[in-house]
This record gives C-alpha cells, structure tokens and sequence, in this order.
C-alpha cells in the first residue's frame, strides 16, 4: 500500500481504503505526477482485498480540486508529444478509478472543477458539502476537451445538462448540482466527515464479492448492447453464488443476526 507524499496522501484504515488530493495551497490541483500516482493508488486498491470501499476526498477544507495543474502546462503539455504523455497518465488514473472493483465515494467540499470534477464523476458515489461549487470550464481557457472527456460529462449529466456546463462554463452550487444529478446527496458542511464515514462503513459491511459484481455489472450496463461483456456479468453473479459469504447470508438471516462476510 502507498504511502504519504507530498501532494498525494494514501492510506487504508480498516476496510476503508482513501485517496486524499493533497496540494491545498493550488486547491489540489493535480500535476502529472499526482494523476500517475492515482492510477498506482488505484490498482493498489484493486489488489487488496480486504479493501471493501475506498474515500477520495481533496485536504483543506476549501476544495475538492480545481482541476489540472495549469501552471505544469508549459513542462507538460506543450508538443504532441507531451500532451500525449500527460493525457496517457490521466486516459490510466480515469479508468483504473472507474473500473475499481470497489465501491468509490468522493468527498466534496469546496470547489469541484475541470479534471477534477471529472476525478469525482469517476466515483461511484458523490457526497458534497453545501459550500461546494461544480464546474467543468475549458472555454475560459481556449482548452480543447476530448470526446473522452466530454463522453464522461454526457454520461453523468445528459447532453442537454452537459452542453450547458460547457457552454456556460459557470460555476453551479451545491443545490444546482443536486438537482441536474451531479451528486447523489448535499449535506452541511460540519456534517460531510460524518456522514461519508457512517456511509462507507455501512458499505464496507455488505458481501463484497455482490458490491464488485453490482459495481462492474453497472458498468456493463451503461454501455450500448453490443459492447457488453456477458460472461463477465455472468461470472461475477456465479462468483456470489459460489461464495461462503453467499451461505453466511443465508445463515445470518435465519439466525436474525449481522453477517460476518470476509470476501470469500
């Protein structure tokens, strides 16, 4: 498991796994090295099992992210060549966070833009803050967005919805967000610790081979009918079944008690 750097803290408390963006003082704008050190962190996860829900959240207090580290534009993105290099590290954190085989929560608190926002719609479950604000703002930059990028929007928010955040490129608040289906619930402020914690604990005490199965297979479904995996979805539902924790379920709710699922 990784450890803490400098702008990127990862850590693992129990079941929990936590991803924390860790440059405050640039409202966690996240470098090249940061977004190389998401997908590490990510496959991390993956490849422990007794992770069962992972936070990811933005240190301070006053952001989420702002988005990309503008000012490493110049070393990084400035040739075919090193925009390739940069994308190929961003194209790697976003799929390895999208298909964890985890459940993902982002913690907002503050300000939720760009390549940032797109880090929380990669999350499979957002929670903000009622100090959060949301944006996705390349036309203030003269910045192209990929159809990758813009497909993560359409997929999140709808065309309409997402014609309008780029086309705008204003910030919305926490309830505006609510309401277009940007986040999943908007809580005060003093109360996103707690709530998030009480909700990853209430995940982390479900089956996790049924949490990965519901996760991936959610996945499959959003795709166009052709482009699902079948034996994938029907090797994940056997796995459940063929599981202990499948019998501990069973036992548990005959008996009237929680069950004690270990992932096996």
């Amino acid at each position: 498991m990784p450890g803490e750097t400098e702008k990127l803290i990862v850590a693992k408390d129990g079941p929990i796994g936590r991803l924390t963006l860790n440059q405050p003082q640039k409202r966690n704008a996240i470098g090249y090295d940061m977004w190389r050190g998401i997908g590490d962190a990510m496959e991390e996860f993956a490849g422990d099992d007794t992770v069962r829900v992972v936070i990811v959240s933005g240190a301070g207090g006053k952001a989420f992210s702002a988005g990309a580290d503008i000012s490493e534009f110049k070393e990084h993105r400035s040739s075919p060549e090193t925009r390739e290099r940069y994308d190929a590290a961003m194209r790697r954190a976003f799929d390895l966070l999208y298909n964890l085989p985890r459940i993902s929560i982002a913690k907002i608190d503050g300000v939720c833009v760009g390549g940032g926002a797109e880090v929380a719609m990669d999350c499979d479950i957002l929670i903000a803050s009622d100090a959060s604000r949301f944006g996705i703002t390349p036309a203030r930059l003269g910045l192209g967005y990929s159809l990758l990028d813009i497909d993560r929007l359409v997929r999140h928010l709808g065309a309409k919805r997402a014609k309008e955040v780029l086309a705008t490129a204003k910030l919305f608040n926490a309830d505006d967000a609510l309401a277009m289906g940007w986040v999943n619930k908007v809580v005060p402020s003093d109360r996103i610790d707690a709530h998030v914690e009480e909700l990853a604990s209430q995940i982390a005490a479900n089956a996790p081979l049924t949490l990965k199965a519901s996760k991936l297979i959610v996945n499959e479904a959003v795709k166009p009918p052709d482009d699902r995996d079948l034996d994938i979805c029907r090797a994940l539902v056997e796995d459940c079944y063929a599981s202990d924790d499948y019998i501990e379920g069973q036992r548990a709710f005959a008996e009237k008690r929680t069950p004690d699922f270990t992932g096996h």
